[in-house]
């Protein structure tokens, strides 16, 4: 029967880089007693199962520095120890899901981009019934901001010829709210895209024209954030809602 081993072999057997197991003695972790006449490291059977016993808890997600104490832990400790990762994994796994929720909210938003490049220009409600002013000292917004950019929104006025920044939600309970869904107005949807973190109006003109040649007179168009990505530039891609009505000043009815 074998007696000892190289780092190679080791690391073929257990299945672990060798620069893991070098890592590992050099975190203390194992002690490798090395050959007189080359230096080499000599790993034995106990070897194995030390290291075998560190690559199981490195599967339960311990840390080093914990995987370190193991030799010295009673079963009191040890039950500690497993509890106190248990709940580490428990809040890790709270936050993937999260994460996987917002990656699927984002795909959600490239396939709405997608179905709404196909059919621009048709009356649709916005999926949203007020908009807050966004300030950009504002540490909540912010907060909601990195975490699901789809909360974010532009607010266009044509008259004024200005664009104001906003959130689908309240940061707080006197926060200002900047426009209102009516129930007195139609919407039209259609792909607004503008200059990555830098929207002018000058995005917002090519469909104000179109929807005038529509026989649509705009009070208001409000964006909801959707993605960034290439085309010929970095933009931003919003899906956007017109409010119009006729120029003769009545609504169209929503189908």
């Amino acid at each position: 029967m074998k007696t000892t081993f190289t780092i190679g072999e080791i690391s073929e057997l257990l299945n672990i880089p060798k620069s893991t197991l070098r890592y590992w003695e050099s975190k203390g972790l194992i002690q490798m007693p090395r050959q007189d006449e080359n230096n080499y490291r000599e790993y034995n059977h106990g070897s194995i199962y030390t290291i075998s016993d560190l690559a199981h808890f490195r599967c339960l997600g311990m840390s080093l520095q914990d995987m370190k104490k193991l030799p010295h832990l009673s079963p009191g400790d040890l039950s500690s120890s497993l509890i106190d990762l248990e709940h580490d994994l428990d809040e890790r796994l709270k936050e993937l899901f999260t994460s996987k929720e917002y990656i699927n909210k984002k795909l959600s938003c490239i396939n709405e981009y997608n179905k709404l490049s196909e059919r621009q220009y048709q009356e649709e409600l916005p999926d949203y019934d007020s908009i807050y002013q966004f300030s950009i000292d504002d540490a909540n917004a912010w907060s909601i901001y990195i975490k699901d950019q789809y909360q974010s929104i532009l607010l266009y006025n044509p008259n004024k010829e200005e664009i104001e920044t906003g959130l689908v939600v309240a940061t707080s309970h006197n926060h200002s709210k900047i426009w209102s869904k009516k129930s007195n107005v139609n919407y039209v949807s259609f792909v607004l895209k503008v200059d990555y973190s830098a929207p002018s109006i000058d995005a917002f003109q090519p469909h104000k024209e179109y929807l005038a040649s529509l026989g649509y007179e705009i009070t208001n168009i409000v964006a909801r954030y959707l993605f960034s990505a290439w085309d010929d530039k970095y933009l931003d891609y919003y899906k956007a809602f017109a409010e119009v009505q006729d120029k003769a000043g009545t609504t169209r009815s929503n189908e």
